[in-house]
């Protein structure tokens, strides 16, 4: 059969060029309903905004500037200052007369569950002014999940510059003194302080493990279409949904103490090499941060924070906890630290024995985890209460009273 000559035959020229004007079709589409779904998100005020990314000296920090929109898991503004740390900027000068605190610890202290003006350290700035009479300015230096080694490098590379009058150490015993030893945090992107030929050093070689570099990729790729998509934003809530439910599901169960984050083995004496290690860092830790604030002729305190179960005001759950621990009493890190406090001359104030008491006296709970009450960070009341009995501590240190030296059960 004779080939019909008006029959035209596609160039591989002619092709590509409607394959390429279909991409660009097809890459318009997507764009528009990204950009579609990205004004949807802004007009119902839906944000997911990230606080933290990585750091070359503590593992991981606030992002400077950082701020929510409206809410932040359901709660109230949280902004981040220009130099990294929950509230508005500071003078590197406190105003004159003011007496300036830096509070260093972790989530209790960051306390994003809370306005900033209901956190522990903005209750015991009110309180410590109206007792002494003249102004006192309380910087928040806390960070969630930060143990004690980063909160001594903080101590070193960020309080300094603010020149505090006095240098306070919040403790969750619950957590801290575990994530000072890798072994029992688990974790490889952040810095620990460990002893080589019986000294206390620094171990930088998480800036070399796989969790690092990995996260401090996604910081340099993604931080900022983070910070300005909530399109991004609501992807990467959804990415790390799944790991946090599976954490969650981890932890779940068992005894009336379990709660998410916090290791049951510290209320008894370490029994394992692992637990005898994790204390004796977080000792040599807390003596490095006395003598780092010596040197700047600062005085140096710790506060013990509290856990759920430690003052829940129902007996009855506290015993069953005993009993299944086998614990003695639920203060066993209390103890450790006061007795630690005597000997290295540190004052220490723990928390735990008169939030318990008030908690029986009144029957309320001072901690709560979403809809659950009685496990988690402290509610508006549990940073009211730790604000309030702060306050007349530091007072009577200051003016130099009889008060013992270390403070507890």
């Amino acid at each position: 059969m004779a080939e019909n000559p008006t029959t035209e035959v596609s160039s591989p020229k002619r092709g590509s060029s409607r394959l390429a004007g279909n991409l660009v079709m097809a890459g318009a589409a997507v764009l528009a309903g990204l950009l579609l779904c990205e004004l949807l998100l802004r007009l119902l005020g839906i944000s997911y905004p990230v606080f933290v990314w990585m750091h070359p000296v503590r593992g991981v920090s606030h992002i400077p500037g950082a701020k929510s929109v409206r809410e932040y898991n359901g709660h109230s503004w949280i902004e981040i200052n220009r130099d990294g740390w929950r509230g508005s900027d500071v003078a590197p000068k406190a105003p004159p007369g003011t007496f300036r605190i830096a509070l260093l610890g972790d989530s209790y202290i960051e306390a994003f569950e809370v306005p900033i003006e209901k956190t522990a350290g903005e209750v015991l700035e009110r309180r410590l002014t109206a007792i002494r009479g003249t102004p006192t300015e309380v910087l928040n230096f806390g960070h969630g999940g930060y143990g004690t080694s980063q909160q001594l490098l903080t101590l070193q590379h960020d309080v300094w510059k603010f020149a505090p009058d006095l240098v306070l150490l919040a403790i969750t015993t619950g957590n801290d003194i575990s994530d000072n030893y890798r072994p029992l945090k688990l974790a490889d992107y952040v810095p620990y302080h460990v002893f080589r030929d019986g000294k206390l050093v620094l171990d930088t070689s998480f800036r070399q493990s796989k969790g690092y570099r990995s996260r401090d990729f996604g910081t340099r790729t993604l931080q900022g279409l983070i910070q300005h998509s909530r399109l991004a934003q609501l992807l990467n809530r959804v990415r790390h949904a799944g790991r946090k439910n599976e954490r969650q599901r981890d932890n779940a169960g068992g005894r009336p103490g379990d709660e998410v984050g916090m290791r049951d083995e510290v209320q008894l004496p370490p029994a394992t090499p692992e637990w005898q290690e994790a204390w004796r860092v977080t000792e040599g830790i807390l003596r490095a941060m006395r003598d780092e604030c010596r040197t700047h002729d600062t005085p140096f305190a710790i506060v013990t924070l509290t856990r759920g179960i430690q003052v829940t005001p129902i007996q009855e759950r506290k015993a069953t906890f005993l009993r299944q621990l086998g614990a003695k009493d639920l203060y066993y890190p209390e103890r450790r630290l006061s007795e630690l406090g005597k000997r290295e001359g540190i004052p220490v104030l723990n928390l735990a024995p008169v939030m318990a008491k008030q908690a029986e006296e009144r029957q309320v709970y001072f901690h709560a985890h979403q809809d659950s009450v009685g496990i988690g960070h402290w509610n508006e009341e549990g940073n009211e209460a730790a604000g309030e009995i702060i306050a007349p501590w530091i007072a009577s240190l200051l003016a130099g009273d009889s008060l013992p030296q270390s403070q507890g059960p």
